[in-house]
This record gives structure tokens, sequence and C-alpha cells, in this order.
């Protein structure tokens, strides 16, 4: 703070003409510009205006509001007493008080406006995610808000194997947000849609690619644009499956893992259509051969033809791993939600064909075939060694 007198000092040099504005902005530690306007305020103090006075930097501002009070400016006072600079506002406030014990009617000085109510963060948007598919796919959402404009609905369809399939991008209002999200909720409850946190949606879609770079798959447009605006993704981490269990227990899982067919979520969880034609072939071979004396001996043809052709799919290394695997993610989408037992029969089967056995000894693999051919009647089969006596029957395509 300058010395007591300093004010009177400056007032002085801004109302003697013959004092500089250089010497002025010195004195006051100011631009010349600011000096030079700052005695034009004083020598015109009776006209100048408020806006004027107010514009000036703080110790210009103190000496300007001492030559109002000697005009009787209450207006030009009234306006300084919201100065920023506290030492402005408090010689304003000051002269005003002085004008009133002398009777002058004065303004009362703006009130300051009060600070903007404190806005509690937007939450973000939920995002969802169905369940892998029998074809390594899955469908992923992550809503965006923007400002003004709505939400972002972002729609990903990714693949365990080629990487991200489709991309679609649109914005909507908040309204057809939640008509949209209740349709989801209502028609995807088959596909496992679920909640996800927006990290583990985000980094779902990154990690699927990443795969686009390895597979050759075209990546959709704009979808490299898209997810720089996400963000950075942590790595993708799927829910755990359960672990192995007692061995008896291990057992009746893996023989309830054929009626995991029986729900809507299997419902995709075939062998492909290329093979599945080729065994259709082989099966119309036996029904119309005339090399089986009666029906008997021609349906047993046709159940040996389905039990083969079911480890003849499996036979590749690369298919095996691959059911196996998804079948281990489904298993951790199952127990995620609290569904154990089709969590266990999931992860049974899948650790049973990483083991490398026989892909008829596992219930889940036998119906991928068996369910494209529902006519072929499968007889119960005596248990594997070690095995339980309850072998499940075959689950009737839904």
């Amino acid at each position: 703070m300058a010395p007591p007198d300093s004010t009177d000092r400056l007032l002085e040099m801004l109302r003697d003409p013959n004092v500089e504005s250089r010497d002025v902005a010195q004195a006051a530690g100011v631009s010349r510009e600011d000096a030079a306007r700052a005695a034009r305020a004083v020598a015109a103090i009776a006209k100048v205006s408020t806006a004027d006075a107010v514009a000036l930097p703080a110790p210009l501002a103190v000496a300007v509001a001492r030559a109002a009070l000697a005009a009787g400016r209450a207006d030009v006072l009234a306006a300084l007493a919201a100065h920023p600079g506290k030492e402005a506002a408090k010689e304003a406030k000051r002269g005003l008080h002085l004008l009133k014990t002398r009777g002058v009617a004065v303004p009362e000085p703006p009130r300051p406006a009060p600070p903007p109510a404190a806005t509690s963060p937007e939450a973000p948007l939920a995002c969802y995610a169905t369940a892998i598919d029998g074809q390594g796919e899955r469908a992923v959402w992550i809503p965006r808000s923007l400002a003004g404009k709505g939400i972002e609905i972002s729609q990903a369809v990714v693949s365990d194997e080629e990487g991200l399939l489709e991309l679609q991008l649109g914005v909507i209002g908040r309204k057809e947000w939640r008509r949209l999200l209740d349709g989801l909720l209502e028609k995807g409850a088959a596909m496992g849609l679920g909640e996800v946190d927006r990290s583990r949606a985000v980094a779902i879609v990154a990690a699927a690619r990443a795969l686009n770079d390895r597979s050759g798959r075209r990546v959709p447009e704009g979808a490299d644009l898209w997810l720089g605006q996400l963000g950075p993704a942590a790595p993708a981490e799927e829910p755990p499956p359960p672990g192995p269990l007692p061995e008896a227990e291990e057992r009746d899982a893996l023989a309830a893992s054929g009626a995991l067919h029986e729900q809507p979520l299997f419902a995709t969880w075939m062998a492909n259509e290329p093979f599945l034609r080729e065994v259709a072939a082989k099966l119309d071979e036996v029904a119309v051969s005339p090399l089986y004396v009666d029906d008997l001996q021609r349906g047993d043809q046709l159940v040996r033809t389905v039990a083969d052709a079911v480890d003849r799919y499996l036979e590749d290394e690369r298919r095996r791993a691959t059911l196996s695997r998804r079948l281990l993610a489904i298993a951790g989408h199952l127990h995620e939600r609290g569904d154990l037992p089709r969590a266990n029969a999931a992860a049974a089967a899948g650790r049973a064909l990483a083991a490398g056995g026989a892909a008829r000894a596992v219930p889940f693999a036998r119906v991928l075939v068996e369910k494209a051919f529902p006519g072929v009647a499968r007889p119960p089969e005596p248990p594997a060694e070690g095995a339980s006596s309850g072998s499940p029957l075959v689950v009737a395509p839904r």
C-alpha cells in the first residue's frame, strides 16, 4: 500500500495540466494510456461516465473517487464501490458515507452478484454390452453427452477373431435415448445384454480395433477418430469364469453342459454352416443307401454319422481352442450375473475341450452338431470310464 498522502499527490498531478501522462504513469505504476484517461476523467469529473471511472486501474480509481467526493458525484462513487480493487472500493464507500452524513441522497452501492450455484456433475451415462455369441461376436453401446446437442449413441459390433466389424454413430435427444434403452433391455435379454462400466465398454471396442490390423478386416469409417475422442483405454478385462470344481462336481457340471443349448443365450451356438451341410449330405446318403437291411440298422448308422461328425468338427485344434475360449468367456458372463450352475457347466465344457479329450464326450460339443438334426435320435451311451452314470439327453433345438 502506498503512503497515506500518495492519493492526494496523485490527484494533484492528474489535475495539473502541466504534468505529463508519463510522470503520472510512473507514479501510479500504470500505463500512459490509463494515466491520460484518468486525467481526462478528473478534468471532467462533473460529466464523467460511471463506466469510464470503473474501467480505470485501482490506483487511479482511488484518486477519481476522491475527486468524485469533492464534486458530489454520488453516482460515480456508487459505481466505484463495486470496483474489483479493494482500495478503490473502500475509498468510494468512504465517500458515499461522507456525502450521506452531509444529507446528500446517495444510491445504494450495487451488491456483488451471488456466485453461481454449484452444479453437481452429471452422472455418466450407462454403457451396455451383450454376451459373446457362438460366432464370437458381441454388441456394445456407448452413449456420450454432447453439450447443447443431445446424446451421441455409439453401437459397435466386435468379433473375437476379426476385430471391429461395425460402428454406427448417431445423436438423439434424452427422451429418445430412454426409449431406445427400454427397447434394448427388453429385446437384448436373450443376448445376455447387461450394463458394463464405461472403461470396460471402451476397452472391449479398443481391443477389437487392435485385432483389425492382424486380421486384415477393414476398419469402419470414422472408428479411429471416434476412439481417439473417447480417450485412452485400459486393457479389456473380462469377468473370470468359475474355477475347477472337485472331481465329482466337475463331472456333473460337464454332464449338464448339453442342456445349456436350451437357453436363448446359446441359440446361435452351432457348428458352422458349411460343415453342417457336409453332414447333411452324408445323412442323405445313409437314408437312401441299400446297404442297410432295416430301419434299425439305418438309424444306428445315422447316429454314428452324427457322432463321428462331432469328433471331426473339433479335430481342428484352432477351432477347438476357439470354442473353449468362448465357453470360458460366457462362463465368466454367467458367473458375473449370479447364474452359477450354468456358469459351472460352461466352464467345465471349456476346460474339457482344452484338455484335448474326445469331443463326443463333451455334451455341449455334441449338441453343437446334433441340434441341427433333431430327427436323428441318439440312444443312451454307456458312461465313459471314470464318468458318472447320469448322461444328459440330447437337447432338441428351440
